[in-house]
């Protein structure tokens, strides 16, 4: 969001909620990453991707909640680094 600020807003109230919210999602994140020791394994490494997928979605919804507007899939791209390539995947 930071290399493509489309995200406005509207209060500072709402601005506080959506800090929260990610912060408290990446702190999750973090405490995963303390309590492996540096090492995981596969149900680990799955934790943290959930956890990752996690915060995406928080922050996302956190962003359209603070705009004000319906989450769609043009206004996610909209929140997408502009240099961020969309790649489609070979089992897609």
């Amino acid at each position: 969001m930071a290399s493509n600020p489309v995200v406005s807003i509207p209060t500072a109230d709402k601005l506080k909620q959506m800090l929260q919210t990610v912060t408290n999602a990446a702190l999750f994140i973090e405490q995963i990453l303390v309590a492996s020791g540096g090492g995981f394994d596969a149900a680990g490494v799955e934790q943290l991707t959930a956890a990752f997928g996690n915060l995406a979605a928080v922050a996302i919804q956190a962003a359209h909640d603070a705009m004000g507007i319906t989450i769609t899939p043009d206004s996610v791209l909209a929140l997408m680094p502009v240099s961020t390539p969309l790649v489609q995947s070979q089992g897609s």
